[in-house]
């Protein structure tokens, strides 16, 4: 797919839309991973407190001090998140660098704290590495915020190592640029690791978010299909078949004492139209006919386009006033459909021969009902245009 080898270079530069979705997107994993990083630290912090006492036995209660105000730190931090989620997804890269820096902060004064006899004074800068290597893994900095932020771990150990342990006046820089060497090194392998997961990540994001959109579009579709198929292209109202179904399922569920009415309107003059001014005339006349019945008819009320000029109107009713009711709403369409319409400069118009039929309260189908306001409508053309016929099903 032409889509997939485009991703590579896609995904290293989103246009700033696209980056603020994949941002948005990315939020909750930030925040999930952003506490269990803080999880992870404090366990550590706590977990290598038991060494101290072999390692750092020179200072065991400023060591344990150094660990507490780390871990109430990261709490803190936590915290932050928690309550102010906003804020925290605003100023992610410099939140996440200040909290990894805080704990590399943690480890070099451990180091400082260290005697050059004590095991911890080579050794924990170690922790420098975890420090890093955390950063790289369970972050969701750019790169470059990454590297910058990398970088001044080391540039801090080698502040620490020069003014605080004084290795270079002791004669240990062996040590010294073994120990950084270690560290760059795992920063060069954290930010390829980085870089790595960076691109798969927005890659997955494009494929999510086109998946997405594929979704989206196969379901209009289907919306649009299934429409179609329950209704007529021109109007846009009901076809035969959506009608008879509704119709048969207002007949099921009107209570016992309700009927249901049904206005079977045929057009008058329409012929013509089409014959004198053409078929687009014609379309135009039913596309307003059908605008026209919309707005005569109640909200309750179901009207469809069953045939070429033939529309049909269902009336739920209730109460006594059945007929009065259907009546009214036959007079009130008759007059609407009668307005003249404007087309082309021309003004055309139409009228209609309608039919009615009422269910009666114990029995008929939605199709005998249709068939009886059908020809209650041809009674009513054979007594003169723009007549009604009534019938009781």
């Amino acid at each position: 797919m032409p889509f997939i080898s485009q991703l590579p270079n896609i995904s290293r530069h989103f246009p700033p839309s696209l980056e603020e979705v994949y941002q948005a997107d990315m939020a909750g994993e930030k925040l999930r991973i952003f506490y269990i990083a803080c999880g992870l630290s404090s366990l550590l912090y706590l977990g290598f407190a038991p060494l101290d006492v072999v390692a750092l036995p020179s200072d065991l209660t400023g060591a344990w001090m150094v660990r507490a105000g780390v871990m109430l730190a990261t709490g803190a931090a936590a915290m932050f998140a928690y309550l102010r989620r906003d804020a925290f997804q605003r100023h992610y890269p410099a939140v996440i660098c200040v909290v990894y820096l805080g704990w590399s902060v943690g480890v070099e004064a451990l180091l400082m704290l260290s005697q050059p006899d004590d095991l911890a004074w080579s050794s924990y800068y170690a922790g420098l590495m975890l420090v890093s290597m955390c950063l790289y893994t369970w972050s969701y900095l750019r790169p470059r915020h990454a590297a910058i932020a990398g970088l001044a771990v080391v540039a801090s150990y080698v502040v620490v190592g020069l003014c605080f342990q004084r290795m270079g006046e002791r004669g240990h820089w062996v040590p010294l640029v073994q120990n950084v060497c270690f560290l760059i090194g795992t920063n060069v392998v954290g930010i390829v690791a980085l870089t790595t997961r960076e691109r798969f990540a927005r890659q997955a994001f494009l494929l999510k978010d086109a998946l997405v959109r594929d979704l989206r579009l196969k379901e209009e579709a289907k919306r649009r299909s299934e429409h179609l198929a329950g209704h007529d292209a021109l109007t846009g109202l009901p076809n035969r078949v959506s009608f008879v179904r509704c119709l048969g399922e207002l007949m099921a569920t009107r209570a016992r004492d309700d009927t249901v009415g049904v206005l079977f309107l045929d057009l008058d003059g329409f012929k013509p139209v089409n014959d004198q001014h053409g078929h687009a005339a014609g379309d135009h006349v039913l596309g307003v006919v059908a605008q026209r019945i919309r707005k005569t008819i109640r909200p309750e009320d179901v009207a469809a386009r069953i045939g070429g000029d033939e529309f049909v109107v269902a009336l739920p009713l209730a109460g006594q006033e059945d007929a009065a009711i259907v009546e009214c709403t036959r007079a009130a369409l008759c007059r609407a459909i009668a307005e003249p319409i404007d087309y082309s400069g021309c003004s055309l118009r139409v009228t209609a021969s309608i039919g009615m039929a009422i269910r009666c309260r114990d029995g008929g189908s939605a199709e005998e009902l249709l068939h009886l306001a059908d020809q209650s409508m041809y009674e009513s053309k054979r007594g003169g245009k723009r007549q009604t016929a009534a019938c009781l099903a």
